[in-house]
């Protein structure tokens, strides 16, 4: 047993919780902030383990969206399967399943000894209906199961039916598991390695957890902090424990460098598209130019300050599928840049020093680029082009637009290009960018062949898929409808020395918990 059990345990509870045993809120007494100390190794400043969380949001695991909710969540429920940082699936309560030929139909193993807090087993009829819920109400699940069909159970297995084939089609369930039943309960019933006390103060190690005796604490303490300036002050001095945090949102709290950082891959892509009903967009020539136009490696080391990577094509460089050569052909180059727009027709016809378009007669080019200006490294990007847009004659007019200006711009189509991010489902199914019926197809592409492509890549076998995905590829970057500038990292944030063993993914910061080693004293 890892577990420590200090001495003042119990007079740091009742500093902490009082006489009655309340958890901490915003309006208690705050001691006074350490932020930014530098120290070789942090301490837990109550000798307890706490976590944050919102009472003001979820905590259905499937619907909450607080981020301090959703890590509470990750010790509370259990994962239908887990990812690596490779994005490979882990088996959990199912193993990584076995498809028919065409994909579009699935086979998973319950693995047992998987129990709920109540002690009755995990059961095929959870799994489907917490799957059933997930499509049918989980924003932060949104459209990843649009071609799922239906699913099916026994005792000992698992069946999914899906509409389009996917040999990817594991990855997509690292969701979470809750009792049949339960979706309408403010906490419904979990089977992960922690359970909730009678009052909702604290979280308890779960005795039918497998791997229970190695849990590095028998109690997570709860506390309530609302606002950004009290769960970075309270996590600085040692209250709160661990964090996430998205270090390119505006929600980025700063957390000081003094604490441990651990970055983990998402599918957060950062890209570009079109208006291809514009004057400028419509050209596929303008289009495949801009491929070579965006310094990604800029855009991951000094932008995205290290919490980045660049990646040319829209799947992460971690998937063993990425096709690392083909995309080095992509590489920002100027040179390239503007030798294809000459070819494209796009050249300096008046001697004026700005490339013209032909249309009867020279046209002056001014691209309408807008960018949302929550984000420093989306801004950071779209000067940086412009800038270099400017350099070889093409004039570049970037609009730096609120979320709702952002936004309306899109929908009006009043732009000619537009810097895009979006969580692409865990197999990067790219079908929401482009298919003409989606509502995220701003671009208004009617290339139902590239849907096709995207289809073929989806249910291929895996000795096929990294050619397969370079064809895609090929084809998208020919055309010009997508570039792909890079992927986002997430943190899992502690205070240094204080916990060992790390392992956070892009479904669960807290995964492997029963093998951290937490060190309060």
């Amino acid at each position: 047993m890892k577990r420590k059990i200090c001495a003042l345990l119990l007079l740091s509870c009742l500093l902490l919780a009082g006489c009655g045993g309340s958890v901490l809120s915003t309006g208690d007494s705050i001691p006074p902030s350490t932020a930014g100390k530098d120290v070789t190794r942090a301490k837990a400043a109550d000798n307890l383990f706490s976590l944050n969380c919102n009472e003001e949001y979820s905590f259905n695991p499937i619907i909450a969206t607080n981020h301090s909710n959703q890590l509470v969540c990750d010790l509370v429920y259990e994962n239908m399967v887990e990812l690596d940082d490779n994005f490979n699936v882990i088996p959990n309560v199912l193993d990584e399943g076995l498809p028919n030929e065409d994909a579009t139909y699935w086979i998973f193993d319950i693995q047992p000894g998987h129990t709920f807090h109540d002690g009755s087993p995990v059961t095929g009829a959870d799994i489907r209906y917490s799957l059933e819920r997930v499509v049918a109400t989980a924003d932060r699940f949104a459209g990843r199961f649009s071609s799922y069909q239906g699913s099916g159970y026994d005792e000992a297995h698992f069946y999914v039916t899906l509409g389009i084939g996917d040999t990817q089609f594991a990855k997509l369930l690292n969701i979470p598991i809750i009792k049949s039943g339960s979706m309408d309960e403010k906490y419904p019933l979990g089977s992960g390695p922690y359970t909730y006390n009678e009052d909702y103060t604290a979280l308890v190690a779960y005795e039918g957890y497998p791997g229970y005796e190695n849990l590095p604490v028998d109690t997570v303490h709860l506390v309530h902090y609302s606002t950004a300036d009290a769960i970075l002050s309270n996590f600085e001095d040692g209250v709160i424990d661990a964090v996430t945090n998205d270090p390119s949102s505006y929600t980025n709290l700063g957390y000081s460098s003094s604490n441990e950082i651990r970055n983990f891959a998402t599918t957060n892509l950062h890209y570009i598209m079109f208006n291809e009903e514009g004057i400028l967009g419509r050209y596929s020539g303008f289009r495949q130019a801009m491929v070579f136009a965006f310094d990604r490696n800029n855009f991951a080391e000094n932008l995205m300050h290290g919490n980045g990577v660049a990646a040319a094509v829209p799947m992460h460089p971690n998937c063993a599928d990425y096709p690392a050569e083909y995309a080095a052909s992509l590489a920002y180059n100027l040179d390239t840049v503007r030798v294809v727009l000459e070819n494209a027709g796009i050249r300096d016809y008046d001697d004026d020093g700005w490339l013209e378009y032909m249309s009867g007669t020279a046209q002056d080019i001014d691209v309408n680029f807008i960018v949302c200006s929550d984000s420093s490294a989306k801004t950071g990007v779209a000067r940086r082009f412009a800038s270099d847009m400017e350099s070889i004659g093409l004039k570049v007019t970037v609009r730096e637009l609120t979320w709702d200006e952002y936004r309306t711009a899109l929908e009006e189509g009043d732009f000619d290009m537009y810097y895009g991010e979006v969580k692409l489902r865990n197999n990067f199914d790219l079908t929401e960018l482009v298919d003409p019926d989606s509502s995220l197809n701003f671009s208004r592409s009617i290339d139902t062949g590239v849907i096709n492509m995207i289809n073929n890549y989806l249910s291929c076998a895996a000795g096929q898929r990294s050619a397969v995905y370079q064809q895609l590829m090929e084809y998208i970057n020919s055309t010009g409808q997508i570039i792909s500038i890079g992927f986002e990292d997430q943190q899992l944030i502690v205070h240094r020395g204080v916990i060992r063993g790390l392992n956070p993914n892009i479904g669960n910061p807290l995964y492997d918990f029963q093998n951290w080693e937490i060190l309060l004293d």
